[in-house]
């Protein structure tokens, strides 16, 4: 099975690092983020890699090529979905997806085995959480009537964690040369009356997003390292 990450973005949330080098290439403990990427795929037996870059993409292609089973594709900059197009004559099978930015070590061939199962057409892994409410939050009747007060409770959502199992198919619902997002081809294709499931994952999951994001989870990763 291929595994395609979608590394075209500018990183805008992690600047200034990323005014100098792309953002998958940034450090955490002795490995760089596509790394440790690109180690978690192939202990998952996702041996064929496309990496998505754009102009500035071609620094982690001098780095990693000689990287055994990958390829180097590039797109402008067009959005999570829009950059998966300039893979479209290269992957014929069921296939995954990863954003450049996040690091997991969960079951990837389970989340593949459900897809399958499932005959879906994109399957999201999901995360739960529990998020915190500030206010004291009201039930009552449709006549005001109050039936509870619940002061500060949490919610669980389910969150999109940016891997994916899909088909083929989804390429045909992503518009070309415009800046398309992954949530807009989950709607077309909800709207079109296709599978769509959620997976939820545990384990280990680091979401690389801000600059913030990435010095407390530097921290973490160095901690792991030990002393050196």
């Amino acid at each position: 099975m291929k595994g395609v990450i979608l590394a075209a973005g500018i990183g805008k949330r992690l600047r200034p690092f990323t005014y100098l080098f792309p953002k998958p290439l940034l450090r955490l403990g002795d490995k760089t983020i596509i790394e440790h990427i690109l180690n978690w795929l192939n202990a998952n037996d996702i041996k064929e890699i496309f990496i998505v870059i754009n102009s500035q993409g071609r620094i982690i292609e001098k780095v990693y090529h000689d990287y055994p089973g990958l390829t180097f594709v590039f797109s402008k900059p067009l959005g999570t979905a829009g950059q998966l197009l300039a893979v479209k004559d290269k992957v014929k099978e069921t296939f995954v997806i990863v954003y450049c930015d996040v690091i997991t070590n969960f079951s990837l061939k389970e989340m593949i085995s459900f897809h399958l199962k499932s005959s879906s057409i994109f399957t999201i892994a999901t995360l739960e959480l529990s998020l915190p409410i500030r206010y004291g939050v009201i039930t009552s009747t449709k006549e005001g009537r109050i039936k509870r007060w619940d002061e500060k409770p949490k919610i669980k959502v389910k969150v999109n964690s940016g891997i994916y199992v899909a088909e083929p198919k989804i390429f045909d619902y992503i518009k070309p040369n415009e800046v398309y997002h992954m949530n807009e081809l989950v709607n077309e294709l909800l709207k079109a009356g296709l599978n769509v499931f959620s997976y939820n994952i545990e384990g280990e999951y680091y979401d690389i997003g801000t600059l913030e994001d990435y010095i407390n989870i530097c921290k973490i990763f160095d901690k792991k390292l030990g002393k050196i």
